[in-house]
């Protein structure tokens, strides 16, 4: 039996944590190479049409790796001039980083795909969020920035963009009908919430998700077909939730947020608020109770809309997950004696609500949100995280990670939800 069979899962991830830097480090190694065989011109010496010919032979990498190897290498290694100057890469944190073995190569796609529309002050902080999260989640969160460097949108005098086209393509191929759409980001969200309710597996459901989602598109289908003047469900017209600077949906300047995280013009918003209830996020109004206290630990619709315009989706560090996709985790448990509001209340997907449940993560409140604190065997410090991915606005002024200094200086945003 390996002796690896004997060690306990904390001395497994330890080794596993010793090994995947020394594994990345070597990657950097091999990317130095390849740059340095494209500096020398290796392949036209060598009597090859270009350097993915001679890896195939040498290597044996097919040309898709062999192309990622060589994007690669041109960002984060130096280049020398003809003079013999040399040049510092165009990624310098991300190379170093990397050297350090402390980024992947799908990191280094990531970060260098992202950097190809953002200015070079961006790299480090993009990196340092890269340090502590999967490449998924990196790649929201250079989404997020680029946004935030460019949140105005296009000036007032410019022309306003030209509205994309909805298109829709159906054919009828072996008594099946077949569907494909492309449609703007506002119809696309308020069919996604459409389907997710309707979507949800039930106990003992064996179906996988394409098919439950086909079965709700279905009912879709046949709920519309016998609905009264739109009416969808429960006498309810569908919400879509659009979140919004009061004062630039006025102005007509910038953009809003969708509740799956898609941004859209401002001119579209307003197309929107034109027949549909307008609700100010700020302290909450009369006609909608924030706190319930001990009464019950199921939350009200209007706790649950403040809910979801503080975390924008679920709270766990890194998370993309969307609100419709999060249930309220009460950080003071209910049975506990933890009460029903909004500061001991946070947004999770199941997935890591389950994790904070069953796992060494702790959950707490601080400055009116959510703060998490890995075990051990994550970070040996225990440092607390957020989710980076959702702090562009909070209802309390909070204190915000040095690298949010990019966010332009004195700005706060209104919130206003709207649902249409």
């Amino acid at each position: 039996m390996s002796a690896l069979g004997l060690s306990s899962p904390l001395e497994l991830l330890a080794e596993l944590k010793r090994k995947v830097p020394a594994l990345q480090q070597l990657q950097f190694e091999i990317l130095e190479i390849v740059g340095a065989l494209q500096q020398q011109g290796a392949a036209e010496s060598l009597g090859y049409k270009d350097l993915i010919e001679l890896f195939k032979h040498v290597v044996h990498w097919d040309p898709k790796m062999s192309r990622r190897k060589l994007k690669q290498a041109a960002a984060l290694c130096p280049t020398i001039t003809p003079t013999g100057s040399v040049v510092e890469p165009a990624l310098p944190a991300v190379a170093a980083a990397m050297a350090e073995g402390a980024l992947s190569e799908d990191h280094v796609d990531v970060l260098a795909k992202a950097m190809v529309t953002l200015p070079a002050k961006a790299e480090e902080p993009l990196v340092e969020y890269a340090l502590q999260h999967e490449p998924h989640s990196a790649e929201e969160y250079c989404k997020k920035l680029a946004y935030l460097m460019d949140q105005d949108g296009p000036e007032p005098e410019q022309p306003e963009p030209v509205q994309p086209r909805n298109v829709l393509r159906r054919k009828w191929q072996g008594g099946r009908y077949q569907l494909f759409a492309d449609v703007d980001a506002e119809t696309g969200a308020k069919l996604d919430a459409q389907i997710d309710a309707l979507a949800k597996p039930a106990p003992n459901d064996l179906r996988f998700a394409p098919e439950r989602e086909g079965d709700a598109f279905c009912e879709i289908v046949n709920l519309a077909a016998r609905a009264d003047h739109h009416r969808i469900s429960g006498g309810e017209r569908v919400q879509l939730t659009v979140t919004v600077d009061y004062d630039k949906l006025r102005q007509g300047i910038g953009t809003a947020r969708l509740d799956n995280g898609e941004h859209i013009p401002m001119n579209q918003v307003r197309k929107i608020a034109c027949d549909s209830g307008i609700i100010p996020m700020l302290l909450g109004s009369r006609s909608q109770i924030h706190d319930v206290g001990r009464k019950t630990r199921t939350i009200n619709a209007g706790l649950r809309r403040m809910l979801v315009a503080r975390d924008k989706g679920c709270a766990f560090p890194g998370c993309t997950r969307p609100p419709k996709h999060c249930e309220a985790h009460h950080v003071r448990h209910w049975s506990n004696g933890g009460e029903t509001n909004l500061d001991n209340l946070a947004l999770l997907c199941l997935r890591h609500h389950n994790l904070v449940h069953h796992s060494g993560w702790q959950v707490q409140m601080a400055g009116g949100i959510p703060i998490f604190r890995p075990p051990g065997y994550v970070d040996p410090a225990r440092r607390t995280r957020t989710n980076q991915l959702h702090t562009t606005w909070h209802p309390d002024p909070v204190p915000r990670p040095s690298r949010e200094l990019l966010l332009p200086s004195g700005r706060t945003d209104d919130p206003v939800l709207i649902h249409a």
